[in-house]
């Protein structure tokens, strides 16, 4: 039974791995840097691809790793890229240069601002469909009660609310849509 626990949870190991068992016999370490430097990886990060590589014998270029990571950071450590993050709900690493963080950090917190705005719209967008799915199956019939119709218009008018607060919410939007420079 245990053996059998072991086969089922390996393909989730394997997943965790930083790297593949053939991007460790390829070796292309500055590339492998250059990639977790574009994904802001840390300095630590190197560590992983040892655990990773251990079991074949083969062990990082840790020098040819950073300077693929550095040059792979140029990308990340961007305003741009800050905001892109930010925009999507991501987090962003601190791993660029201490005198680029305030600029970054006002870039990622520009793009933050605007996906917060989007899951707000999305809530309300959530709202206004399930009380139009309330009132197609609960006051869809020609036959109400006058207690019926009353409480489908104030449902309608919780539809008109939210279409409000969305809009209002695009416009605020709106001003976050690009990165600020």
């Amino acid at each position: 039974m245990r053996f059998l626990f072991v086969l089922m949870i390996l393909p989730f190991l394997a997943a965790c791995a930083s790297l593949t068992e053939q991007q460790c016999q390829v070796g292309d370490w500055a590339n492998i840097g250059y990639n977790d430097g574009v994904n802001g990886r840390s300095s630590d990060y190197v560590s992983r691809h040892f655990d990773a590589c251990a079991d074949q014998g083969i062990s990082p270029d840790t020098q040819a790793w950073q300077t693929g990571r550095t040059q792979g950071l140029l990308r990340y450590c961007t305003v741009d890229n800050a905001y892109i993050i930010g925009r999507n709900g991501r987090s962003f690493n601190t791993v660029c240069p201490i005198n680029q963080r305030a600029s970054l950090g006002r870039a990622f917190d520009w793009g933050a601002e605007y996906y917060l705005l989007s899951e707000e719209i999305d809530s309300y967008e959530d709202e206004i469909d399930a009380l139009e799915n309330l009132i197609r199956t609960s006051y869809g019939h020609p036959d109400l009660t006058p207690e019926e119709r009353l409480q489908r218009q104030r449902l309608r008018s919780q539809i008109r609310l939210a279409e409000i607060r969305i809009r209002r919410l695009e416009l605020r939007q709106r001003r976050y849509d690009s990165a600020p420079f």
